[in-house]
Parts: C-alpha cells; sequence; structure tokens
C-alpha cells in the first residue's frame, strides 16, 4: 500500500499503544514531504504543465514551486493554537518528526564529515566551497520546522548529518528564491550559528539508544542514501517512535479494535491547504503570494474544527464504516486498491 503525498505534503501514522480504564493511548508519527528539486527559473512559477509534456515541461514538472514551501512554512506558526491540548482527532500543529525531499538542504555538506563526502564525490568540490549544493528552499524549511530527522537522495552517495538547532528567530522570507542570482538567506532575519555533528555510518545496523536519546525536537538528524546497487550504502534500518502521545476517550472511539497502525489525514495541513487554494494557479507566471500570511494570522482551532466537521459530514454521507473513521473521521481508510499488474 502506497500512499502519495504529491508536491508537498502531511501525513501522520497512528498507533494504539495501550488502555486504561477509560481512555487509549495513541502514538502519532507526523511526516511532511517536499517532492522534486530547486531549480531558479521555476520556483516562482503556477504549475503549468501538463500532457502531453514537451521536452522543458517534462524536466519542469518536477521542480519544486515557492507555493508549496510557503504551505509547509506555514507548519512553523505554533503560536496560533498552543493554548489546546493535543489530540488524536484534530492533528493540531505538532512537531514534524519526519521530514522527506528528494534533494539535499543547502547548507548540510559543509557540517557533516565533508572530507569523506568528497572523497567519493570529489565533482562536488565546486559546489560545495561555494555552499551551492542542495536546495536553498529546503534549508529554509530546516531552520523553520526542525524536523526529528530529515531523509533525502538525489546524490547518490551515503551521508549523515546532526543539525542542532539553536534559538534563532523563525519566519524568514524565501522572496529572492526565485531569481537566476545565487539564492541566499539574507531577505529575511539571519539565524544564529547552526552545529552540524557528522556520524558515522552504521551500514544497515539500527543505531542503538544512545544515539537516540541525544535527540531532542530542537535537532535535526539527516541522512542520505545511496543508489540500490551492489556494494553501494542504499539501506538503514531506523526505529523512529511518535513524538506525541494521546489520550482518547474509550467512549467516542473504537481503537481497541486496531491493532495494526492506520494512516490519518493532518488537519492542520488540510485546513492550510484551504486557505491557500488561490495560491494553485496553471500560470506560467510568477505567483505572488502573502509571504508572511501565517506569520500574522496562524491557522485557528476553528479551521481546523471545520475541517473535521466536513469530513466527518462526508463519512456519514457516503455510509462508509471502517473501526478507526468511525472513532475518527480523519482516519484514512483502508481501501487501497491494485492500480497497475504486479511484478514477478
Amino acid at each position: 500500500n502506497i500512499w502519495y503525498m504529491g508536491a508537498a505534503g502531511v501525513i501522520n501514522v497512528c498507533k494504539n499503544i495501550g488502555t486504561g480504564e477509560n481512555f487509549h493511548k495513541i502514538a502519532t508519527l507526523r511526516i511532511a514531504g517536499l517532492s522534486g528539486i530547486y531549480n531558479s527559473h521555476h520556483y516562482s512559477l503556477g504549475r503549468f504543465e501538463m500532457p502531453p509534456y514537451n521536452r522543458g515541461s517534462l524536466r519542469s514538472v518536477y521542480h519544486i514551486r515557492h507555493v508549496d514551501v510557503q504551505r509547509l512554512k506555514a507548519l512553523g506558526s505554533t503560536e496560533s493554537i498552543n493554548h489546546q491540548k493535543p489530540d488524536a482527532s484534530t492533528n493540531v500543529n505538532r512537531t514534524i518528526d519526519i521530514m522527506v525531499s528528494h534533494d539535499w538542504p543547502r547548507g548540510i555538506a559543509h557540517h557533516g564529515n565533508t572530507s569523506q563526502l568528497l572523497q567519493r564525490k570529489p565533482f562536488f568540490r565546486e559546489e560545495v566551497e561555494s555552499n551551492t549544493l542542495g536546495n536553498p528552499a529546503s534549508e529554509i524549511l530546516l531552520h523553520e520546522l526542525r524536523p526529528r530527522y530529515w531523509f533525502a537522495a538525489h546524490l547518490h552517495v551515503k551521508f549523515e548529518a546532526t543539525v542542532k538547532h539553536g534559538n534563532a528567530e523563525k519566519n524568514s522570507t524565501d522572496e529572492n528564491l526565485g531569481s537566476t542570482a545565487t539564492p541566499t538567506l539574507a531577505s529575511g532575519p539571519s539565524y544564529s550559528t547552526t552545529e552540524f555533528h557528522g556520524l558515522e555510518s552504521n551500514d544497515g545496523v539500527c543505531p542503538n539508544s544512545s544515539n537516540m536519546e541525544t535527540l531532542t525536537e530542537q535537532m535535526t538528524r539527516f541522512l542520505s542514501l545511496d543508489k540500490c546497487l551492489p556494494k553501494r550504502r542504499h539501506i538503514q534500518v531506523l526505529h523512529i517512535e511518535g513524538s506525541s502521545i494521546d489520550q482518547v476517550e474509550k467512549s467516542a472511539s473504537t481503537h481497541d479494535k486496531q491493532t495494526t497502525p492506520w494512516l490519518q489525514y493532518d488537519s492542520y495541513w488540510l485546513s492550510v491547504l484551504r486557505r491557500t487554494h488561490n495560491w494553485s494557479q496553471q500560470s506560467q507566471s510568477k505567483i505572488n503570494i502573502a509571504e508572511q500570511e501565517f506569520v500574522h494570522n496562524p491557522v485557528n482551532s476553528d479551521e481546523i474544527e471545520e475541517i473535521i466537521s466536513r469530513f466527518q459530514r462526508a463519512l456519514e454521507k457516503t455510509n462508509f464504516s471502517n473501526a478507526i473513521s468511525m472513532a475518527n473521521p480523519m482516519a484514512i481508510p483502508q481501501n487501497f486498491a491494485v492500480t497497475a499488474p504486479s511484478y514477478d
């Protein structure tokens, strides 16, 4: 079963980890993703590509867009509903446990084991020395969202680093990223120095508990893997528990019937998408958006409750019954289906 997150998206993996007399304990792993690679020429444009693709659109279609980065940045606006106690049904804005992207955040190579990286990929040297290796938009998201883990690919080499975040002010702008000039963070508040600590490869062995315990919500562990080929470092096993554990009343749920993890929509993310629907344009021109939209007016509890109510009404209208859906309308139905012939 494969869940497609789109050009950008947020999803939750939930599981029942125990019950009490009147409640269930639900652990939630929150995953965000950004699909594609950075290209300054297409960054500020709309999603104009559509079949049949020509030689240009066949490539630009997988270039990331400013609107998707701005939507993900909204997840850093935690001031919105901090007065509420998070629970499994509303998925209010909480820590991003895992961020997944194709290319690397810019700057990571400078602060991991750079010498080892250049031994394996000597042709990276010019970009590393000019600090142009990686995605500048992802660099901003790294500092804004501060996920616990960041997984990437693209450069066909295994590389690890740990980013220790300072107490720098967030809410930088990325208005200059759509230009053809070398992107910088100069358009927003400067970040305090970020410390990076390279981690030696364990070649597929699950990290020991001492390594895991050093990670906090102010640290991001970065991992990129090599191509899936013989004698290449293309796999590593990690055990990651959700950062949030919520108690759900038994009287309002049937979570005790669910013994396997389930996927769940993220109501905060859907609220962001709903508010920014007019940003989704098929224009080949620059899309003008409000950079500070969620800084000055973060998603609020009313917006989230409206999303949940709409899902509840849709669930009742379709008469779809599922143990988890009955307890929580944000749960994704387990109705996956084969869409292509299997390969044997």
